[in-house]
């Protein structure tokens, strides 16, 4: 594999996702119990042997430095193995990143640096597992100026994606933006290509195309809107099929899983796939890890088996089809079909269904929750209802997402632990 700088676009600002990203940038949200979002594409990097890595940061980007820094500590200058967060340092001008693309324009000093052969711009919002060196091995073998992550999609749902036209040969020949009538691949009609926001570009060629397009006023400087589609007529650009990508140890014979997590219900759905017997993102294989922060916390406790008391309902520890994180505590409670974070402690007669707690959430004796998100440091008080009554929720000043006809996702933000100086706001 040549030489490769690793560029990872984390600045975004994550409105469909608020209120989690009321107080954090997209990438930082926490995922799975565990994890936070760029921690997947992270491991995805240094699992495949790229270990230069710069994280693009600019919204809300304390938390997720906080996390890349207590994290992803192995930076060694002297062996060129690193994961540095690089916050707009107005390089260029007296002014933030513009646009996907100008937020690689604004460090083009990096490639000077680190003289890469090529250079991997990828998203840090997206949930998945990559070996990214196949990828490279083919944007090497088709000499491709630049090799765009592209995944099939039903042609039924391909108008919500950014979507590919390709060739015969997967040479790039157009782009349609969330088009009405998707171009499908060819000699398969029922699928369309969508991108996955990842691309391998050669350095030269990026280099060059990030100063035409700084020079145009009418760009938006974003790499999917504009430098792509300026680049396939002249360019030697190829989409990279994600399915045909083999990660070790994984089950099944594709890789298809793939979400985007930017807006509550999309987020929701892939923490509750990982509830399945046999998830198909599986966070269990050795061969292929997840790396996140280690929290030095015990393992998950489940406490008490009285199947008679004195309230006439069993107080019994149990947690079905969910996943719970170290430092748990599930005492006398039911906790069915959801993702607990670390610290989560769930009190006797409580029951938890259908729902992210992220960490330190404490339910409350007899509390009940469902459907909902509950962010990290919420007390819930005893005996309280959370995602019953939708009028209720609304009251409470809960954000409330509609998931469906008659259903909805109530989500709660994270209590702030500190007081800051003019902050109205929730305190431990």
């Amino acid at each position: 594999m040549r030489n490769i700088l690793a560029m990872v676009m984390a600045g975004g600002e994550g409105t469909r996702l608020y209120p989690l990203t009321r107080d954090r940038a997209k990438p930082a949200v926490p995922f799975g119990g565990k994890y936070r979002i760029i921690d997947f594409v992270l491991s995805n990097l240094v699992n495949s042997g790229i270990h230069q890595i710069f994280v693009l940061t600019q919204f809300k980007s304390q938390s997720l430095t906080e996390h890349l820094m207590g994290t992803w500590s192995f930076n060694s200058l002297a062996q060129r193995q690193f994961i540095f967060p690089l916050p707009a340092q107005m390089w260029m001008g007296k002014e933030w990143y513009q646009g996907t693309a100008n937020a690689i324009y604004q460090n083009l000093h990096l490639f000077e640096d680190y003289e890469p052969e090529d250079v991997a711009v990828f998203g840090g919002d997206h949930i998945y597992k990559m070996d990214v060196s196949q990828m490279a091995a083919y944007h090497e073998e088709k000499d491709a100026h630049c090799t765009v992550a592209a995944i099939p999609v039903p042609v039924s749902q391909a108008s919500q994606y950014g979507i590919i036209q390709i060739d015969d040969d997967w040479r790039i020949v157009g782009f349609q933006e969330k088009p009405a009538s998707p171009a499908p691949i060819p000699r398969n009609e029922h699928f369309a290509l969508a991108s996955m926001g990842n691309y391998i570009f050669k350095r030269d060629v990026l280099e060059s195309e990030l100063h035409r397009d700084a020079q145009d006023a009418g760009s938006s400087h974003d790499f999917g809107r504009n430098v792509l589609p300026a680049l396939v007529s002249g360019g030697n650009l190829f989409a990279y099929n994600f399915h045909a990508n083999r990660v070790p140890g994984m089950r099944g014979e594709y890789n298809t899983y793939w979400r985007d997590v930017g807006a509550i219900q999309s987020y929701f759905e892939a923490n509750m796939d990982l509830r399945r017997v046999h998830p198909m993102l599986d966070l269990y294989n050795p061969a292929w890890p997840i790396r996140s922060r280690e929290l030095y916390l015990p393992p998950p406790k489940f406490v008490h088996n009285d199947p008679h008391t004195s309230r006439g309902t069993a107080r019994i520890g149990r947690a079905i089809n969910s996943v719970v994180s170290e430092g748990g505590i599930v005492s006398g409670s039911l906790v069915e079909d959801s993702v607990l974070g670390p610290k989560v402690r769930v009190h006797s007669y409580a029951t938890v269904q259908n729902s992210i707690l992220l960490e330190d959430v404490d339910i409350g004796e007899g509390a009940l929750v469902r459907n909902a998100i509950i962010d990290k440091h919420v007390r819930v008080e005893p005996g309280s209802m959370i995602g019953c009554d939708r009028e209720s929720d609304e009251k409470h000043g809960y954000t409330v997402v509609p998931s469906g006809p008659e259903s909805w996702i109530s989500v709660i933000p994270k209590v702030r632990r500190y007081k800051y100086a003019g902050d109205e706001g929730d305190v431990l």
